[in-house]
């Protein structure tokens, strides 16, 4: 059975003497993701449409509903630059987003990743594309950056990381997106590396890499087993992220399809907020338009006739409750330590008390809790602890070291405030710390910034 885990996000703050004792790649992190300039958190999709079959539906109402659902870096629709209309087309979509306070990834033929022949190793006319590409569209405010393509096998890998490259050094105001194979026991072959955390330093040494992302949906399979290679790969991304000082993203999955179920609102909030307590700096959705009836893929937000389904609604739920209590919190924070309770998944660790966290205490024996610390650029402390439960609810309690710990939770305005969550149920303060509990549904979080001289003496990234 797939085991039930606990998703409660808890944010810790303490004050420290100077902005020196934050690690320069933490902040490389978070000065990286504010670069972007997006304000909210970055959510984008996947979107395989194009404008010659599907143009008709790309107007203003639509990019409106992508920000009413609380994306904030949605990918374009496929394009043909060369064609004047659907080019007029693109800039008014950009038009369309600034207006709602977006930017788009645009999915543009010339800055594909295209490899060389003979000893070339990228095609010799790609760096003109992009110049091109950068020409018509690179002045716009709303333009995040190109796509370069996504999960470059051994053949393609280095034609990639040099495009990427590329792109950087054309238009360096600019964010190229790519996207990386997921890991998984066998894939280093197929990937062309021997380690994966040597393969996603090589790609961010050799790409000048904006960011990290990469897809996996295994945690949608039947069974531990996807759980683990989930996390296993949150994991390898974080600490590969932490290294290079650069910003992850995970594409967390909206679509059933293959042996992967169709995610209902619970299983949509838990994946979204397994990946923030796990440190993603941006979640992107697999994917958005069904386009037409393919193999067994099933219940995207839009389907095959242009139909919202209760996919669109639990996600737009999801990240519009998200987006209106934490607001640009998560743009600013960098995960330091993630902790499993009472046993790890994907190699992590299990959780110990440090000077944030004395004790998590569910009101069921044996109930998996996860848990995620922060810290910001001042060196303020954050812990989130989120029900990876996809099933059951919990009454669970989580104890801040300190008698002096003090706990500050956001409202639904988005406000700071002392005291606990929207979803506390009681509140106690012993020799131990400060004792705040809650009730969770299914993938619920709760927010919270402490403060307290133990948490002073906490390293900033764990050993």
């Amino acid at each position: 059975m797939i085991a039930i885990t606990l998703a409660l996000a808890v944010s810790i703050s303490t004050t420290i003497t100077s902005v020196a004792d934050v690690p320069d790649n933490i902040k490389s992190i978070i000065e990286k993701t504010q670069s972007f300039g997006i304000g909210r958190y970055p959510i984008s999709f996947w979107n395989y449409t194009n404008l010659v079959a599907h143009g008709q539906y790309m107007d203003e109402a639509e990019v409106a509903e992508w920000a009413d659902a609380g994306f904030t870096v949605p990918q374009s629709p496929n394009y043909n630059p060369s064609d004047e209309k659907q080019k007029t087309h693109i800039l008014n979509m950009l038009d369309w987003a600034h207006e709602y306070g977006m930017k788009l990834i645009l999915c543009d033929p010339r800055c594909y990743a295209r490899k060389g022949t003979n000893d070339e190793l990228v095609s010799p006319d790609y760096a003109q594309g992009v110049y091109s590409a950068v020409e018509d569209f690179g002045k716009h405010p709303a333009l995040f950056g190109f796509h370069v393509g996504d999960e470059p096998d051994a053949d393609m890998k280095e034609a990639f990381f040099e495009c990427y490259r590329i792109q950087t050094e054309v238009a360096p105001e600019l964010h190229p997106f790519a996207n990386l194979l997921p890991f998984f026991p066998g894939i280093e072959k197929r990937a062309g590396t021997d380690t994966w955390a040597n393969y996603l330093d090589e790609y961010s040494s050799k790409s000048n890499a904006d960011l990290l992302s990469y897809d996996c949906y295994a945690q949608m399979n039947p069974g531990d087993a996807g759980w683990h290679n989930y996390y296993q790969n949150l994991k390898l991304y974080r600490e590969a992220s932490i290294r290079n000082g650069i910003p992850f993203w995970n594409t967390i999955l909206s679509v059933g399809h293959f042996r992967y179920k169709c995610p209902n609102y619970d299983e949509i909030r838990w994946q979204f907020n397994t990946s923030l307590a796990c440190g993603a700096n941006g979640i992107l959705w697999f994917f958005y338009y069904m386009r037409e009836p393919h193999d067994n893929y099933r219940l995207s937000p839009v389907d095959e006739l242009w139909d919202k389904t209760q996919t669109y609604y639990d996600i737009r739920r999801v990240q519009r409750n998200f987006h209106r209590r934490y607001g640009d919190l998560f743009n600013k924070l960098v995960c330091t330590k993630v902790m499993f309770s009472p046993s790890a998944y994907g190699d992590g660790k299990v959780f110990e008390a440090d000077g944030i966290i004395s004790k998590i205490s569910p009101d069921r024996n044996g109930h998996p809790i996860l848990i995620g610390e922060f810290t910001d650029i001042d060196g303020n402390r954050y812990v989130m602890i989120v029900n990876n439960s996809i099933t059951e609810s919990v009454n669970v309690g989580i104890t801040f070291t300190g008698e002096d710990a003090r706990a500050f939770s956001w409202n639904w305005s988005g406000n700071e405030y002392e005291g606990g969550a929207y979803c506390a149920s009681g509140m106690t303060r012993d020799a131990n710390g400060l004792t705040i509990r809650h009730w969770l549904a299914p993938g619920q979080e709760a927010m919270y910034r402490v403060v307290s001289e133990s948490a002073k003496n906490e390293p900033i990234l764990a050993k």
